[in-house]
């Protein structure tokens, strides 16, 4: 058994600097799933189904490798600690590979597998810095209550680091000088919306693990971990076999399939769509952060009074509900002109409720990984909280690449090939659409809260548990 983590409250600045860690992720997550799709298939001309097999793949072999980082994590042994080593070794190498993935002006004629490379790298490299960022939630804390508030700074930086990014590609980086053309189909803009990026991703990273360090090196040593390969593969399988982190990813995948849909899809749905113009797309990222504030106050009352899992549970069904309103109403003739600035505030009034909940219930589901590493310490005698984290991304990225398919998929369908223009959109396609994309969201939305539903561990449980290791620890360990 381990020693328990320094008891109270956790400071804010720990707090603060603990959430600083995740803006790499944000940053990441806007680039990739709200501008990587549209730049290399309208604005460099590459087929969408290549473009979303490319960003599939590089989920698909970063989500295999994640609970081996995990587990190298939980077993790293140095003068700084598990977790540290890994935040400091990355962040360069990841702010470069960022760059490469934007900045080149030869891009276009990369070969796909480059392009793969590249963004296989990227994501890796990202998982290398957030799987043992986020791990430390189970280690700096045990308290149910103090889990969710570092959950909160997580996303709540994560978030602001990508509406950053997003707020100034649409109001900077991406906004053409030439009213006739739409700045997210200019290609000018967007080596120094990667730049910006990049530098980013280096000082919050660097900053969280500087800001967490003295406290990171006060935490009760671990126990020594078997290494060898079979050792770590053995941890990872039992991990996969536990009936809580089970309900849990099944919940979480299709709860990041239906953000992952959203959000990939925000730019065609707006330009296609709902016909909005530069100046109306630039109040988007207004929207995104009146949601993620009102996550990140409510989701801790929300817990105390309801719990984590059935907090999760009414948030995606009530964001798919009111998400599923604005896109009914414009296929039933009962909306504002599209194009129009009211018709472009009700949009946004409707998207930034839904998206609120959608940050609720990720949020939850998230702060719910913790607990289930006192279940299974109870269970077998050791903490992987690596290997749980790592496995929970894992299923996030398994969701998003489902989420960036079925947009592709979407945009075949929609016809949207080479260079279309919201102009020379088919008549009925764009009703189609609409009504393909929000029964998508509606259906997933469903699944995602009957799965979650089957997550068993609450307050009371936790608690119990922790009673149960209390004890253990003051007894000693058993000959």
């Amino acid at each position: 058994m381990t020693a328990a983590p320094p008891a109270g409250l956790l400071p804010t600045r720990i707090k603060l600097a603990h959430g600083l860690g995740s803006v790499a992720l944000g940053v990441k997550e806007a680039g990739l799933t709200t501008f990587f799709m549209i730049y290399y298939n309208q604005v460099l001309g590459f087929d969408p189904r290549i473009v979303s097999m490319v960003l599939i793949g590089a989920m698909f072999v970063d989500g295999l490798a994640d609970p081996l980082i995990g587990r190298l994590t939980d077993a790293t042994r140095t003068r700084l600690g598990r977790r540290l080593p890994w935040l400091y070794g990355a962040a360069v190498p990841m702010a470069i590979a960022w760059t490469l993935l934007w900045l080149s002006p030869d891009i276009a004629t990369h070969s796909t597998l480059g392009l793969a490379l590249n963004l296989i790298a990227v994501r890796i490299l990202v998982s290398a810095c957030e799987i043992p960022s986020i791990s430390l939630v189970a280690e700096l804390t045990h308290d149910y209550d103090e889990r969710t508030a570092l959950m909160r700074y997580r996303f709540l930086f994560g978030w602001l680091g990508g509406l950053l990014a997003t707020a100034l590609a649409y109001g900077y980086f991406l906004k053409s000088d030439d009213p006739g053309q739409n700045g997210l189909l200019d290609p000018s803009g967007y080596a120094a919306f990667g730049l910006f990026g990049a530098v980013l991703i280096l000082v919050s990273t660097l900053g969280s693990a500087a800001g967490q360090h003295r406290r990171i090196m006060t935490l009760p040593p671990r126990p020594p971990v078997q290494r060898h390969g079979l050792a770590m593969l053995a941890d990872i399988a039992l991990a996969f076999r536990n009936p809580a982190f089970l309900a849990l990813t099944s919940g979480a995948l299709f709860l990041v399939t239906g953000y992952a849909t959203m959000i990939a899809s925000v730019n065609y749905m707006m330009l296609y769509v709902w016909q909005l113009s530069d100046a109306q797309l630039a109040w988007y990222p207004a929207g995104l952060a009146i949601a993620v504030f009102g996550a990140f106050f409510a989701v801790g009352r929300a817990h105390r009074r309801f719990g984590k899992r059935d907090t999760a549970v009414g948030a995606i069904l009530f964001s798919g509900a009111v998400g599923f309103l604005p896109y009914a109403a414009r296929n039933l003739g009962w909306w504002a002109e599209l194009g129009g600035w009211p018709s472009m505030i009700l949009l946004l009034v409707f998207m930034t409720v839904s998206l609120l909940g959608f940050v609720v219930a990720t949020i939850s589901a998230s702060s719910m990984v913790a607990e289930i590493v006192e279940a299974h310490e109870v269970e077998h005698g050791t903490r992987i909280e690596g290997v749980f984290f790592a496995g929970y991304l894992m299923t996030q990225k398994f969701g998003q690449a489902l989420g960036i398919f079925l947009v592709g998929e979407l945009v075949v369908f929609a016809g949207l090939g080479d260079r279309v223009r919201p102009e020379d959109l088919a008549p009925g396609t764009a009703t189609a659409l609409a009504w393909a994309f929000t029964g998508a969201m509606v259906l997933i939305s469903i699944i995602a809260a009957l799965l979650l539903r089957r997550y068993t561990i609450d307050r009371a449980g936790h608690e119990a548990r922790l009673a149960a290791l209390a004890s253990t620890r003051r007894e000693g360990p058993t000959p």
